[in-house]
């Protein structure tokens, strides 16, 4: 008898579920403080949740939409789980960062945020400083300062921020820095691009021992950016950046892939693997923006593997039988920089909207080694494309494994272009149809 009434029971339950309004409610009342309807505030009950001294905080489940108004501040030893799609919203006019570590002075250890779809609201948030004046200056950092960055982790050992979706901040989804092993993987950008400066994972100085992994989005400017230095108020933290690795990024219509940033402190030991999709601006750069004039832009043994990357026409204006500006190149190498050893590895692009340039090395800069392993250049355009234009200095170029070829029965395009100084090369293996083989000085 017992076992008839518990299969009438689960019969009940398969036929008369239980609403998703229902389970929103019930979840989201157990919590003291949390409605979860997306009007009422449920800043205080989630900030009491991280200052209950647990270690492990579950956001309300089954999904539910949270709205708050001021920053939630995770402790040291401290694991927020969210549910994947509950939705974590800021409300209108607050101006916030939405989430950070609790002490930016002595540093927390051992945090981790994992899950959730992060809301800044940016059209209903005010517009930052300096997308009303483009000045970045004006002003040093300050953590009171609102620069529309949506998540900030700041002095932290041992951070993990996983399995995020992060939606239309105003300026950057993440702003890191001064961080000592870190990882951030599984996270997706959903950007409505109606701002500026909407980076993706956006880390600062004093960084190092971290991986970035498995990033997916478009967003409207770096959607990885390893800045060693920012310049005003952007300037979080300023210092090196060591033994970082980036792997697997995914962008349609994107604007920069990864960006590496040195303007007086050295970017060393960066592994940069498996990009894909179409770029409006760069795949990777390695720049400075003079954010802090005459000062030395330096990058040693940097490793790029794995890129299967195009141009974007995207909202861009372009001839295409030019190249345009050297700055629209998939990889730009700026002056000031100093590379110290640089390997492409594992490199092709395939070529139909627009004939951009490869790889450029600026007049006055620098790679002391280059070597470029398994690289392939098809070419669709009515354009020339170079697979790689120095108009700087090379110390050593190794090629190994490179097919150039443009399509239709018109040489177009050479190997290796430039007016630039390569002191030592060694080439095997090189193979072009309708390029020039394009031997440099």
């Amino acid at each position: 008898m017992c076992r008839i009434v518990l299969v009438l029971a689960l019969a009940v339950v398969a036929t008369y579920p239980v609403t998703a309004a229902e389970v929103v409610s019930s979840a989201a009342t157990s919590v003291p403080g949390v409605v979860g309807d997306g009007v009422h505030d449920d800043t205080l009950g989630l900030q009491s949740l991280l200052d209950s001294g647990r270690s492990e905080i579950h956001f309300p489940v089954p999904p539910v939409h949270l709205l708050i108004s001021k920053t939630l501040r995770v402790h040291s030893g401290q694991t927020l789980i969210v549910g994947r799609h509950t939705v974590i919203r800021l409300k209108d006019g607050s101006d916030q960062v939405m989430i950070t570590n609790a002490d930016h002075d002595q540093g927390n250890e051992d945090v981790s945020v994992v899950g959730g779809i992060w809301d800044m609201n940016n059209l209903n948030q005010s517009l930052t400083e300096y997308q009303k004046t483009r000045d970045a200056r004006g002003r040093p950092y300050a953590p009171e300062y609102y620069i529309g960055v949506l998540m900030r982790f700041n002095n932290v050992k041992n951070l993990s921020l996983r399995g995020l979706t992060l939606k239309d901040p105003v300026t950057f989804g993440m702003q890191l820095g001064n961080l000592r092993q870190f990882t951030i993987e599984d996270i997706t950008f959903d950007y409505n691009l109606k701002r500026t400066n909407m980076d993706g994972v956006h880390v600062h100085g004093n960084s190092r021992w971290g991986r970035i992994a498995n990033l997916k989005g478009t967003t409207n400017d770096d959607l990885v950016a390893l800045n060693a230095d920012d310049g005003g108020c952007f300037e979080m933290a300023r210092g090196p950046i060591e033994d970082v690795s980036v792997g697997g990024v995914f962008s349609q219509d994107g604007y920069t892939a990864v960006r590496l940033l040195s303007a007086g402190s050295p970017i060393r030991r960066i592994q940069l693997a498996n990009v894909f999709g179409t770029y409006r601006y760069n795949v990777i750069s390695f720049t400075n923006h003079q954010v802090h004039p005459g000062s030395a832009s330096t990058f040693e043994d940097i490793s790029i593997r794995g890129i299967f990357c195009s141009k974007s026409g995207k909202e861009m204006e372009f001839d295409p039988l030019q190249s345009g500006g050297s700055s629209m190149a998939l990889i730009w190498i700026d002056a000031p920089a100093v590379v110290s050893s640089l390997t492409i590895s594992d490199y092709h692009r395939t070529e139909s909207v627009w004939p951009a340039e490869n790889i450029v090395i600026e007049p006055e800069a620098t790679v002391e080694c280059l070597q470029m392993n398994n690289v392939s250049v098809i070419n669709h355009t009515p354009g020339a494309i170079h697979v790689l234009t120095n108009n700087g200095m090379i110390g050593y170029l190794g090629m190994t494994g490179v097919y150039a070829k443009a399509e239709g029965d018109t040489t177009r395009g050479s190997v290796v272009s430039g007016s630039g100084v390569i002191r030592q090369q060694d080439r095997q293996n090189v193979f072009t149809v309708n390029v020039d083989p394009g031997l440099a000085k």
